[in-house]
């Protein structure tokens, strides 16, 4: 098939993804603001509100969590204005647009600036709020709940009640809606909370039951979501279904109709969306260094003597033994982004210690290891302007796609510095996995898997490379986890699949189209420089929550 045509499928798929997501709901308006807090933080806030309103609407402002930002919160966002609500979503300070070092104590104030703000901007009924809090934003937006009679129900999404401040009556209509697996609160510790808000005895607390009445706005429940964990509670129909039930009967005197949630269509709508999006990237590459004659890279190592179990067994105990190599990302720490830190603390770590693996089986194979490494990095402006190309055209349909709607990577602007630092840095680590995946990984098992088929050997190949990086990301993550018996962290795991798979499959894609390590370095490194840059609180703290 010509591959113009095969283009223009592609193209149509992204396109009805993103012009799908960016209208629903279709007869509701979003729009980014901005307010200032009592001690000088800008706080930005997206402003959801049903179109051809003609009287006042209760409010209901979401607040997220920790190393998230207010696009995440988007589904909750987008059923409750269907349902006819003024809804915001904040970025709290030190999170995506908004300024300002994260401060447990200054949330409270990025909420009262925002409250303030609401009524400026639409036609609020600021005696009838609902407040929804996931994780860290359960914090803030509780204690506000406790002082403010105004506030009708209060949604902890993945968060527990303060019981300390918490009686029979107030806050009204609690319901705290936990994952079964949630590695920050679990659902026995939301069990201890409902001991003040009801008056019964821990022993006697029960899952699913209603405590009180929501019309007088006495009720409690606790909600365990089934199959669930703390980081995907955002993007989990449950959790969206339940919340919006909940503050629709505290506001309306009864359950709201969502057996059609824009939910399912907005889910429909991501995968169409992104289907199209790695296909066009894929076909454009082709197309594009066809066009202007890129067909081969750098060099490759040559492995003749080893065997397959002997190159994986090898590539863990050397990767393994190296893990303090870490320690040459630890100055990282110094900035005021530690969850981007971290993560390309853990990355580049991985990085070195594979180039120090292809070093060891270059030597042992009597490879020009330096030659080799330098005809790879070092390569003409043709490769230079395609990775650019390529990189501009994704990262500007992901932002559309994914980046207003579900993962916000708009940073704010004392970011920017940082941005481009990481970046650079996030570059040089990518181009060694890069290096390891079509230099090395890529030849050997080519040679190695006696496989006609040439789609199933990408797909074998890519696969092993995917499983060889994400294991051992999984171990050093997953030890001192078990150590501390603390689960918090590793949900970055769930993070790095999609990451892991994209740098993999790409990666032995890229050998087949360009046989350059460029693209798939500049790219990978740009989107998540954009991601985690954007994604990390600006704090020296990291608390959980």
């Amino acid at each position: 098939m010509n591959p113009k045509y095969v283009a223009l499928v592609f193209i149509g798929l992204t396109s009805v993804g993103i012009v799908g997501i960016n209208i629903l709901p279709v007869n509701s308006s979003t729009v980014t603001l901005q307010t200032v807090t009592t001690d000088g933080v800008t706080i930005f806030y997206n402003l959801y509100q049903p179109k051809g309103l003609t009287q006042k609407r209760p409010a209901v402002i979401i607040g997220h969590g920790i190393m998230v930002n207010k696009e995440m919160m988007t589904n909750f966002a987008t059923e409750l204005v269907t349902q006819g609500y003024i809804v915001v979503t904040l970025d709290w300070r030190g999170h995506g647009q908004s300024t300002g070092d994260l401060t447990r104590e200054g949330l409270y104030l990025d909420l009262e600036a925002v409250v303030t703000d609401i009524p400026v901007h639409a036609p609020a009924d600021m005696e009838r709020i609902a407040l929804l809090g996931y994780s860290m934003g359960g914090f803030p937006t509780y204690q506000y709940a406790v002082n403010h009679s105004t506030v009708k129900a209060w949604v902890g999404v993945g968060a527990a009640a303060d019981g300390s401040i918490s009686d029979k009556t107030t806050p009204q209509n609690v319901i705290m809606i936990i994952a079964k697996y949630d590695e920050a609160f679990s659902p026995e510790r939301a069990k201890e909370s409902m001991v003040a808000l009801t008056g019964a005895e821990l022993d006697k607390i029960e899952f699913e039951k209603v405590y009180g009445s929501i019309n007088n706005g006495t009720a409690r429940r606790i909600h365990v979501v089934p199959g669930a964990d703390h980081l995907t509670t955002p993007w989990n129909s449950d959790f969206v279904m339940t919340a919006t039930s909940w503050i629709g009967e505290t506001f309306e005197g009864s359950p709201p109709d969502i057996s059609v949630m824009v939910f399912h269509k907005r889910v429909v709508l991501l995968f169409t969306g992104l289907t199209g999006l790695v296909g066009l990237l894929c076909v454009l590459s082709f197309m594009a260094a066809e066009k202007v004659g890129i067909t081969s890279g750098g060099p490759s190592l040559v492995l003749e003597s080893l065997s397959v179990s002997s190159f994986i067994g090898k590539y863990y105990v050397v990767t393994l033994l190296l893990v303090f190599t870490m320690v040459l990302f630890l100055p990282l720490f110094l900035t005021p982004l530690p969850f981007t830190a971290l993560l390309t603390t853990l990355t580049g770590g991985l990085g070195v210690n594979m180039l120090v693996y292809c070093w060891i089986l270059a030597r042992k194979e009597e490879n020009p290891i330096k030659m080799i490494l330098k005809e790879n990095l070092c390569q003409g402006p043709k490769i230079w302007i395609f990775s650019v190309g390529i990189t501009v055209v994704f990262m500007g349909c992901y932002y559309f796609l994914v980046g207003l709607h579900f993962l916000g990577m708009v940073p704010s602007l004392p970011r920017i510095p940082y941005l481009v630092l990481y970046t650079v840095i996030l570059f040089f680590i990518f181009w060694g996995y890069s290096f390891f995946i079509q230099k090395v990984s890529n030849p050997f098992l080519e040679r190695k898997l006696k496989i006609k088929n040439s789609t199933a050997r990408f797909l074998l190949i890519a696969t092993t490379t995917f499983v060889l990086i994400y294991s051992w990301f999984a171990v050093i993550v997953l030890i001192p986890c078990i150590v501390m018996n603390n689960f918090f962290y590793a949900m970055i795991l769930i993070l790095m699949v999609p990451i892991f798979l994209f740098v993999s499959f790409f990666g032995v894609f890229m050998e087949r189209v360009t046989g350059s390590t460029i693209p798939n370095a500049v790219l990978q490194s740009v989107w998540l420089g954009v991601v985690i840059t954007t994604l990390s609180p600006y704090s020296s703290l990291m608390f959980v929550g």
